[in-house]
């Protein structure tokens, strides 16, 4: 299940090259990088991306993004939330990238990169299929003590959001219709 989530086909039929598992009550989440064939997995902190230059850079962009009003600055403030939330996500994925020794600025050389949320619907699913999809997912890039290992962390950090947030009835009944299956996609090559 988790392969169909994070580590399956996406809509162009390939696989993605970098698997992000966020966490949204923690402080770490997950990176799977498989650009190499075999895969590179590391928890990360959150203090490693949203930091002072980060601020920094999504300030920039937004006074940019403020100003660009132009004629219709009614129409252009209704639209100011979409384009922040754009602008926050990308500037993320940068930092993210740029970690992960990716150049950004290469578009024509940009891994695909799924993102998988951790919350909501995906809490109310049985911990241990979760964990035992994403074993499947790496059981060919890893030996078994590393997926083991793995899978262990993904368990334990899984296990610190639901007590950060636990499920409420609602996801419960979320979590069985096919929208909460649907992996977040921030970034995609479009090559």
């Amino acid at each position: 299940m988790f392969e169909e989530l994070s580590g399956g086909p996406l809509p162009n039929g390939r696989y993605p090259e970098i698997t992000l598992t966020i966490f949204p009550h923690l402080q770490e989440f997950l990176v799977i990088d498989t650009r190499d064939g075999a895969a590179d997995i590391a928890v990360m902190s959150t203090d490693e991306i949203f930091n002072d230059e980060y601020y920094r850079a999504v300030e920039s962009e937004f006074s940019s993004m403020l100003r660009e009003g132009g004629d219709r600055p009614f129409l252009h403030l209704m639209h100011l939330p979409g384009q922040l939330d754009d602008t926050l996500r990308g500037v993320a994925m940068n930092f993210i990238l740029d970690k992960l020794g990716v150049n950004f600025h290469d578009e024509d050389n940009l891994p695909e990169v799924v993102v998988f949320v951790i919350s909501g619907p995906t809490l109310a699913i049985p911990q241990d299929q979760v964990v035992a999809g994403f074993e499947e997912m790496l059981s060919q890039r890893l030996s078994s003590g590393d997926t083991e290992r793995w899978s262990q962390i993904l368990a334990e950090l899984i296990q610190r959001e639901t007590e950060a947030f636990p499920p409420t009835n609602d996801v419960l009944g979320e979590s069985m219709t096919d929208e909460s299956l649907d992996p977040y996609y921030i970034w995609q090559n479009r090559n």
